[in-house]
């Protein structure tokens, strides 16, 4: 069944007025600048998702104006399709909307257990809450979207090369502990997930991404002292 861009908002409101963990209002509980991170190769939900975030949002009492869209890529290579994505959808949402550029601006907001910064976009140093958008679903060890929106999404051209290296030595459990690492340093306040067939969840960052990587079979490590 295709699942339209109407049928999407939907389905992103009615996950926003039950999240999993909580009440929406009490995991954004104040006119708090907002980050609404995604990933810009997202499909066509994703404009229709970001609008029905940002409308409920309003609602609760985050205006239209504290809130920011910033684009990013799981890929390498997606900064051209960032930029081109983030142009349409400042048209289409009427709202300011970042291309992120991993050799551009970033802040270190930590560090990995052996020293290496976390650098993330320049953007989420302003940012007072953050809201993660897209794609968040698992198969047999491995998790597609959810936490990777923030590392390697957002995150500079040194940190992705962390990220790759752990990956080379440890595989997909050793990413997964970098990019949950990433999380706990600039914790998501909010993830609205949907998985391939469009069925759309909402919970904290950190409920989200556990639940992701206990689907896949990949065991979480446990936080650095």
């Amino acid at each position: 069944m295709t699942v339209s861009a109407a049928d999407m908002a939907r389905r992103v409101r009615e996950a926003l007025a039950t999240p999993r963990d909580g009440p929406l209002a009490a995991k954004l509980a104040a006119p708090l600048v907002t980050a609404l991170v995604a990933d810009a190769a997202e499909g066509p939900w994703l404009e229709p998702a970001l609008a029905a975030v940002s409308e409920t949002l309003s609602t609760i009492g985050v205006p239209r104006g504290r809130q920011f869209v910033l684009l990013g890529s799981t890929e390498a290579s997606g900064e051209p399709l960032a930029r081109a994505r983030a142009a349409a959808l400042r048209r289409s949402l009427a709202m300011q909307v970042f291309a992120h550029d991993p050799s551009g601006a970033w802040f270190t907001a930590a560090r990995f257990p052996d020293g290496t910064a976390i650098e993330l976009d320049d953007e989420l140093r302003e940012a007072e809450a953050i809201v993660t958008v897209g794609l968040g679903s698992a198969g047999a060890g491995s998790v597609r979207g959810g936490p990777w929106l923030l590392l390697p999404g957002v995150a500079s051209l040194a940190t992705r090369r962390a990220l790759a290296r752990a990956r080379a030595a440890g595989g997909e459990p050793a990413a997964l502990a970098l990019s949950l690492a990433a999380e706990r340093a600039v914790p998501v306040d909010l993830a609205l997930s949907w998985d391939e067939a469009g069925v759309a969840t909402a919970a904290s960052g950190r409920a989200s991404f556990a639940a992701l990587a206990s689907a896949a079979g990949l065991t979480l490590p446990e936080p650095a002292s």
